[in-house]
């Protein structure tokens, strides 16, 4: 019985640093979206088109990522 509650300790504390590192890894892929945008958008380009093309590069990103990762169930779906 030790042993069990020593791994489902373990198990939460993976899922605690698990979920500290995602939110730390989707703060970077919105620093390189930042940075990237730009070269898909027109000079005059205006906020609500600017935050539009930021939020599908990052959902267009967070896909791949997925894929690559194979935790996806449909590797096709497209919103």
């Amino acid at each position: 019985m030790f042993k069990m509650i020593t791994s489902m300790a373990v198990m939460k504390q993976m899922d605690i640093v698990a979920e500290e590192m995602a939110t730390d890894t989707i703060e970077q892929i919105y620093k390189d979206c930042d940075w990237q945008v730009g070269q898909f958008l027109p000079k005059d380009a205006e906020s609500p088109i600017i935050n539009d093309t930021h939020s599908y590069l990052m959902r267009l990103v967070a896909r791949h990522i997925a894929n690559k990762l194979d935790v996806t169930t449909n590797k096709y779906y497209n919103e």
